[in-house]
């Protein structure tokens, strides 16, 4: 008579995926979920970011802007600059005060580039203008509620 022997599964601190017996460390697991939670959490503070610098836009046009008026970005630039080069923290005032975050032509000599990014990404809230004479471009803003 043959006898058969039976083995169970202990759990471990190993999965294994599918039919391929790859362990995956269960600390791997952690660092992956941690990983996946950690750029939920960086894309929310920027999202929280962006409303904040918005709302900053919003305001400063509100205050220097009469209905239908438009603002030059470079003097919106310079404003924001003058007023929160020293209040904000570094990572916000070169995402949107300098063109560092934003290599290429388009932005070259355009400080306020990063700015001007954000605010066409608010249509409900800022139109943007832009006029071109040769090479030159100027770029205008205004807040919606200031058009009609």
């Amino acid at each position: 008579m043959a006898v058969r022997t039976y083995t169970t599964h202990v759990p471990t601190k190993y999965s294994f995926i599918g039919m391929v017996l790859s362990p995956i460390p269960a600390e791997k697991k952690a660092e992956g979920r941690s990983r996946v939670d950690r750029e939920a959490d960086n894309h929310q503070l920027l999202q929280l970011e962006e409303k904040d610098v918005v709302s900053t836009v919003a305001t400063a046009l509100s205050d220097i802007c009469g209905p239908g008026e438009w603002m030059p970005m470079e003097k919106l630039h310079a404003v924001l600059l003058e007023k929160y080069s020293n209040v904000w923290h570094h990572g916000r005032v070169r995402r949107y005060l300098t063109s560092d975050d934003w290599p290429g032509p388009e932005s070259k000599g355009k400080p306020w580039y990063g700015l001007l990014m954000l605010l066409r990404k608010y249509p409900e809230h800022f139109v943007v203008n832009t006029r071109s004479k040769g090479r030159v471009t100027l770029e205008f803003v205004s807040l919606v509620s200031l058009l009609s």
